[in-house]
């Protein structure tokens, strides 16, 4: 791909709305074009920006009230109706409002979720297509060790944050190094586990918030994914190994 054809899908590339196919083929004009990647960057920057929570869109206290009122008067008027249906038109024309009321609730709701998700979309596709790439491109390690006091130093100076490295060789998942990766606009830290004739990515970077999250598990292209966090930083597993045993590898890797 050359780049006037990138500047037409680097805003799907960044939502992760591109097939695995066209994303490994723009993954690897970025690796080569400074002015793409540059321009990758941007978008990214400018998507942690939106994230901000600062500028989430709160309901205003007078639209709340306004749904309440509404929502009470339709409950009114239907206990009316069942008396005396007689006096169904004004019922009819409370329950308008109360279905107006409705579908302006269901529309914040989606227009709150659909940027989160669209969010959540793009990460798998970034972090597949980064696992992918790790094993196309023959740089899945920068460092190759099984030893997690060789790994974790290796680290040092190279990246802004030290990343926890745990080796769960006796629970049948071995370390097998580590390498330096660019994910959600940053640098991050991939850790490399084996299984059997399988191979892990874990990818780890400070989290945005001191929250935690639970593991949650996705699936693209053939290829299972588990995220989840802790106060300190965010996690996502990557492999085409099933999504039991991906499962039980974040289980016991989170325990250690």
């Amino acid at each position: 791909m050359n780049c006037q054809q990138i500047e037409k899908l680097i805003h799907a590339y960044h939502d992760g709305e591109l097939d695995i196919g066209a994303t490994v083929q723009v993954d690897e004009h970025l690796a080569d074009c400074p002015r793409c990647a540059a321009l990758l960057r941007s978008l990214s920057s400018l998507s942690s920006v939106l994230r901000n929570e600062a500028l989430r869109f709160q309901t205003p206290s007078a639209l709340r009230e306004r749904i309440r009122a509404a929502t009470a008067q339709a409950a009114e008027a239907e206990s009316e109706a069942e008396v005396d249906t007689v006096t169904r038109q004004p019922w009819l024309r409370h329950s308008g409002w109360a279905i107006a009321a409705a579908i302006a609730i269901v529309g914040l709701i989606l227009a709150l979720q659909i940027p989160r998700r669209r969010a959540d979309d793009r990460m798998i596709a970034e972090i597949t297509s980064s696992h992918v790439r790790s094993l196309m491109a023959n740089h899945l390690m920068d460092v190759a060790s099984t030893d997690q006091h060789t790994v974790k130093p290796w680290f040092v100076g190279k990246l802004d944050f030290a990343p926890p490295v745990k080796d769960l060789r006796a629970e049948g998942f071995p370390l097998v190094g580590g390498r330096l990766d660019f994910v959600d606009g940053r640098p991050a830290a991939a850790l490399v586990y084996g299984r059997q004739k399988h191979v892990i990515n874990l990818f780890v970077w400070p989290a945005k918030s001191s929250g935690a999250a639970e593991p949650r598990a996705a699936e693209s292209n053939g290829y299972h994914l588990v995220r989840w966090s802790n106060p300190e930083m965010s996690f996502w597993a990557v492999s085409d190994l099933n999504e039991k045993e991906l499962l039980e590898f974040v289980k016991l890797w989170s325990a250690s």
